[in-house]
């Protein structure tokens, strides 16, 4: 069992009890003659503590692990942060209330000023809540498989002419563990498909956690089709080091080995630490893919020193590398020129906004490049935004990501 789970379910109730305490007259309004609403919060309250119990209790077992936390999850996000973000009015209320009450000490009955609620504070409260659930329940039903093409043209100054207009579509992040079912991630392939892309390139995260997580989908991914073959690299949670099992021993070499196995059956050419030169006629360019290597506490299988090894330095040269991190804290500053790295990792946060001219996410103070194209130094990162999700089955304000993008030598 997973005793840290009763640290977040502390919290969670003292939220329970605070936003009910100060919503108490809401509550308590009959229907039918009995305090439904009352017994309707706490029923749902109790349901949420028993499903998340009962979770952390068996949480290695697989099966249970990979299909059913991305909706328990989804269930707790939505409700919580709705009244955690509802409380902040009624906090702001409290901390009025109790200078009242200070004030209070040092004066008559008859002046004593009244400690009720203010309306106008405890309204928004209760308006906050509904517009933060609606909005997040709007991403889960709406957005979750709202799938967009963003195009992106790309100059590589030593680009072949002959190779002008190459089209990449580039994906990342599928976490097939978070799809409800094969028609909806067939949809997303048949919008890759019509693109008739020249490479297709896959920046990791093809699962949550487990090999199986793939089966479903598995014909569905040989169906994706391009001129001259699909790539992939790993992503951090590809490793299955979420899920409490320990690395190297024998059921995660298991996972991990038939990871490698399945994606390869499913039609990528999976690079680990190693660069492949993509030959059409007469011209090429190096196409790199590294391990999952992440900044901070995140795992650092990625050895890109490794995977330049014997490369032709005349030609232009692509790095698939899920974690955009890498590109600073590692390509900036190395001696060998990537003219173009391919990251995914972020999601966006699957939260924020997204219009012509501005896009922003709280994601940006973690990652100074997280979605879209960013440039230093003479070098490049294209960060997709994620095609599927992880966590919060929903998004808001940032799509599901199929890039498109259009490499010349002149833009």
């Amino acid at each position: 069992m997973n005793y840290f789970i009763f640290i977040p379910l502390i919290f969670l109730l003292l939220i329970d009890f605070y936003f009910f305490q100060s919503n108490s007259d809401l509550f308590e309004k009959k229907l039918f003659n009995i305090t439904f609403y009352k017994y309707l919060y706490w029923i749902l309250s109790i349901v949420v503590y028993s499903i998340m119990f009962y979770h952390s209790y068996d949480y290695q077992n697989e099966s249970k692990f990979v299909n059913m936390k991305p909706y328990i999850f989804s269930l707790i996000f939505v409700i919580y942060i709705s009244k955690f973000i509802g409380i902040f009015s009624l906090l702001i209320d409290d901390l009025i209330r109790l200078f009242k009450v200070f004030f209070n000490l040092f004066q008559s009955n008859e002046d004593k000023v009244d400690l009720s609620r203010i309306k106008f504070l405890k309204n928004a409260s209760l308006f906050t809540a509904a517009a933060v659930f609606s909005t997040l329940t709007y991403g889960m039903i709406v957005n979750r498989y709202r799938f967009k093409v963003y195009t992106q043209k790309i100059k590589i100054k030593n680009w072949p002419n002959s190779l002008n207009n190459f089209k990449i579509v580039h994906i990342s992040d599928l976490h097939l563990g978070s799809f409800e079912s094969i028609e909806k991630l067939e949809e997303a392939i048949d919008i890759i498909n019509s693109k008739n892309p020249d490479l297709i390139l896959f920046t990791g995260d093809l699962v949550n956690n487990s090999f199986t997580e793939i089966r479903p989908f598995k014909k569905s991914l040989q169906k994706l089709k391009s001129k001259y073959g699909n790539f992939s690299v790993l992503g951090n949670h590809d490793y299955g080091d979420y899920i409490g099992i320990k690395r190297n021993s024998n059921k995660w070499i298991k996972n991990f080995n038939n990871l490698i196995k399945t994606q390869e059956e499913c039609g990528f050419k999976l690079l680990m630490n190693e660069s492949t030169e993509v030959k059409i006629n007469d011209a090429s360019f190096n196409l790199v893919g590294v391990e999952n290597w992440g900044a901070g506490n995140f795992n650092k299988d990625g050895d890109f020193d490794k995977a330049i090894e014997n490369i032709d330095n005349n030609n232009p040269t692509i790095l698939m590398s899920h974690d955009p991190s890498h590109w600073r804290e590692v390509i900036l500053n190395h001696d060998f020129n990537i003219d173009l790295q391919l990251s995914g990792h972020t999601h966006g946060m699957q939260f924020g906004i997204e219009i012509p001219s501005f896009k922003w996410s709280p994601i940006k103070y973690r990652y100074k490049e997280w979605a879209g194209l960013y440039k230093k130094n003479n070098k490049q990162i294209y960060v997709n935004r994620g095609l599927g999700h992880l966590a919060y089955t929903g998004r808001v304000g940032i799509l599901p990501d199929i890039s498109l993008l259009n490499i010349s030598n002149e833009v």
